[in-house]
C-alpha cells in the first residue's frame, strides 16, 4: 500500500512495455511496481514509484504477460524437481501444479511428505494435488492401499496441496463410497477433485461431475473439450510427452463457446522433449500458431488455471495485490521470455536461471533401494503342460493404449517361452518394496529380436517393470536395475548393458541435471531400436504397462487385469 501511494520505494520496476491485463483482456502501455512478493500499483509511468535501490527492467519495445502456470503435470519422474525447475524457469514457468503418484507409489506417505517439503523449498510457486491414484492402485502384499484415505487427508490439510489428485471415473462410479468422503473432505477444505474422464460419456460423464470432480485433462476432440465445458469443468489441454492434443482441440476456437474455462498444461513434459521443444513457452507458442488469439493463449497458461484451483487472488494475472510473477517477451507472438519475475524476484534472463534451487536429498532410511527377492530364470516361469501354449497377451496400440489379443507360444520344460518371431515377449511386473508379489504375462508390439528393456517409473504403482525376448535376458536386466537402484536398463541377448538411466532416489529420479537425464533417455531409446525396436519411444508403453486408467489389459503385480472390469484374468487360454 505505501509503494502504491508513493511513500515508499517500489523494490522492482518494470517499465516502457505493453502490459497485457488478462482480466479486461486489453493490452496496455503500463508498468509494474513491486513490493517484496506482490505487485503494488501498474499504470501509466510509474517512474516516481521507484527509488535509488529500486532495481529496473527496461521492458521498451516488448510486451510483459504474467507467468506461465503448469495446472497439471507428474514433475515425478526422471529428473528432480530443483533439476527441472533450473531449465523450466527460463522458459516462463512461475507456478507448478504436479502429481506425485511416484514418491507415493514408491516410499509411501513419508515419501509424500519429503516431496511436498521440496516443492516449498523452491523459489517458484509450486504445488502438489493428493495422490489418488497411489490409493487406487498401489497395494502392498494385504492388498491395503500404499497411501490410504487417513494419508489422503492428511495431506490435503498441507497449504502446497491444493486438491485430490486426478480420479479415475471408472474406479468413481462402481464404488462411490470409498471416494465420496474425501471429496468432501477436500470440498470443505476449499480445495479442488481433478477428474480423469477418459471414456465417460453422457450418464457417466454427468455423475462423475455430480460427484465433485472440477476439472479434466483428458478431452482429445473438440466434442468432448466443449461437453466438459457445458458441464463447467475446467478442461485443461495437454501438449506434452504422454499426449498432444493441440492441434485437434485448438479449433474449439471455432466452436462459438467461451474459452475462460479452458487451459493449456504438459500432463508430464519429459527431458528430450523439454530441451527440443520448450516447456510452457512451447505450448503457448504451439496455441497462438495453431490460430487461437495471443489473448486467449496467455490466459489458458495463467489466469484460467489460477481461477480453478481458488488461486484467482493470488495468481494468474499481474495486478495490486497479486504475486509478482511476469515474463517479458519480445511481442505478442513470440513466445521467448527475455526476463522471468517470480515471487518479486528475478529469476531468469535470456535463457539463464539465477535463482538458487535447493537439492532434492532424501532422507535416512526413506529408501530401501529395489526389493524384488530372488530374481532368475525358474522364478520367471509361466508353467503350462504340453508343448504348446495358447495364451492371453497384452497388445500396445499405439504409445498407451493397449489391446487384447492371443497367440500360440512353445512350452519347454513346462514353461510357455516367449517368441520374438512373434513379436511376443515375456513382460513381468515385480513389486520392488519388499512384499514378493509379482504377475508374469506376455506383450507384443514392441518388436524386440533379443534382449530386455526394464523400468522402475511404472504409471501408477512404481513397480519394477520389464519385458524381453528370453528370461536370462529379462534376469540380466532386472538385476541390473536392482543394483542401480531403480531407473531404466537395455541389455542386448548376452544380458550386456547396452544403455541405462539411474535413478537413485526413490527408483523414480535422477539427481543428475537434467541435460545428463535427457541424454540418458536417448540412449535408452537408440539401444532398443538396435535391439529390433520399432515403437517410436519405449519408455511410455514400457511404463504405462501396469496404467489402470484407460483400457483394455494390464500387467500388475498379481497378474492380468481387465481394466473395466476390474478383474483378473489368466493368461493360459
Amino acid at each position: 500500500m505505501r509503494v502504491a501511494l508513493g511513500e515508499a520505494p517500489a523494490d522492482l520496476l518494470v517499465s516502457g512495455g505493453t502490459l497485457l491485463d488478462v482480466y479486461t483482456e486489453e493490452w496496455l502501455r503500463w508498468d509494474v511496481a513491486v513490493a517484496g512478493e506482490r505487485v503494488a500499483a501498474i499504470g501509466p509511468d510509474l517512474a516516481a514509484l521507484g527509488g535509488p535501490e529500486t532495481e529496473r527492467v527496461d521492458a521498451s519495445g516488448r510486451v510483459v504477460v504474467p507467468g506461465f502456470i503448469d495446472g497439471h503435470t507428474h514433475a515425478d519422474a526422471f529428473v528432480t524437481i530443483p533439476e527441472l525447475l533450473r531449465e523450466a524457469i527460463p522458459r516462463g514457468l512461475t507456478t507448478l501444479i504436479t502429481e506425485m503418484g511416484q514418491p507415493a507409489s514408491a516410499l509411501g506417505p513419508a515419501g509424500c511428505r519429503w516431496f511436498c517439503d521440496v516443492l516449498r523449498a523452491q523459489p517458484i510457486h509450486a504445488y502438489a494435488t493428493a495422490p489418488v491414484i497411489s490409493f487406487l492402485t498401489a497395494e502392498d502384499a494385504a492388498g491395503a492401499p500404499i497411501v490410504g484415505d487417513g494419508d489422503l487427508a492428511e495431506l490435503l490439510e498441507r497449504p502446497e496441496v491444493l486438491g485430490l489428485g486426478e480420479v479415475y471415473w471408472h474406479r468413481l462410479l462402481p464404488a462411490p463410497k470409498r471416494l465420496l468422503p474425501l471429496f468432501e473432505r477436500a470440498r470443505a477444505l476449499g480445495k479442488t477433485v481433478e477428474g480423469h474422464s477418459a471414456g465417460a460419456r453422457g450418464g457417466k460423464l454427468h455423475a462423475f461431475v455430480a460427484a465433485g470432480v472440477g476439472s479434466d485433462h483428458e478431452p482429445i476432440t473438440v466434442e468432448e473439450a466443449v461437453a466438459g465445458l457445458r458441464l463447467g469443468l475446467t478442461v485443461l489441454i495437454r501438449e506434452g510427452s504422454v499426449r498432444r492434443e493441440l492441434e485437434t482441440v485448438a479449433k474449439i476456437r471455432d466452436a462459438g463457446v467461451s474459452l475462460r474455462r479452458l487451459a493449456v498444461a504438459s500432463d508430464g513434459i519429459w527431458p528430450p522433449d523439454l530441451l527440443t521443444r520448450g516447456y510452457m513457452d512451447g505450448i503457448v507458442q504451439r496455441a497462438i500458431d495453431l490460430g487461437l488469439p495471443p489473448v486467449t493463449a496467455f490466459q489458458m497458461a495463467s489466469l484460467n488455471v489460477a481461477e480453478h484451483f481458488g488461486l484467482g487472488g493470488e495468481l494468474g494475472g499481474i495486478a495490486p495485490g497479486r504475486s509478482a510473477d511476469l515474463l517479458v517477451l519480445p511481442d505478442p507472438r513470440t513466445v521467448r521470455p527475455e526476463v522471468v519475475v517470480a515471487r518479486g524476484r528475478i529469476v531468469a534472463r535470456e535463457g539463464r536461471c539465477l535463482a538458487p534451487l535447493p537439492a532434492a536429498v532424501l532422507p535416512a532410511g526413506l529408501y530401501g533401494g529395489v526389493r524384488v527377492g530372488p530374481v532368475d530364470a525358474a522364478t520367471l516361469r509361466v508353467p503350462a503342460p504340453g508343448v504348446e501354449a495358447r495364451v492371453r497377451v497384452i497388445r500396445t496400440g499405439g504409445q498407451v493404449l493397449t489391446l487384447e489379443d492371443e497367440a500360440r507360444l512353445a512350452v519347454r520344460d513346462g514353461a510357455v517361452e516367449p517368441d520374438p518371431a512373434q513379436d511376443c515377449l515375456l513382460a513381468a511386473v515385480l513389486d520392488r518394496r519388499g512384499a514378493g508379489l509379482r504377475g508374469l504375462g506376455f506383450v507384443r508390439g514392441f518388436g524386440l529380436r533379443e534382449g530386455a528393456l526394464a523400468s522402475t517409473v511404472a504409471f501408477d504403482t512404481a513397480d519394477l517393470v520389464a519385458v524381453g525376448a528370453t528370461r536370462p535376458a529379462l534376469v540380466a536386466a532386472v538385476s541390473r536395475l536392482v543394483a542401480l537402484g531403480g531407473g531404466l536398463v537395455a541389455v542386448d541377448g548376452a544380458g550386456v548393458v547396452r544403455a541405462e538411466v539411474p535413478c537413485p532416489l526413490g527408483g523414480f529420479a535422477s539427481p543428475r541435471p537434467l541435460a545428463d537425464v535427457a541424454r540418458g533417455l536417448t540412449a535408452f531409446a537408440d539401444a532398443y531400436r538396435a535391439l529390433g525396436g520399432r515403437l517410436a519411444d519405449p519408455v511410455l508403453p514400457l511404463d504405462t504397462l501396469t496404467f489402470q486408467a484407460i483400457p483394455a489389459l494390464r500387467l500388475t503385480t498379481r497378474g492380468l487385469l481387465h481394466v473395466k472390469t476390474q478383474q483378473r484374468v489368466p493368461v493360459l487360454l
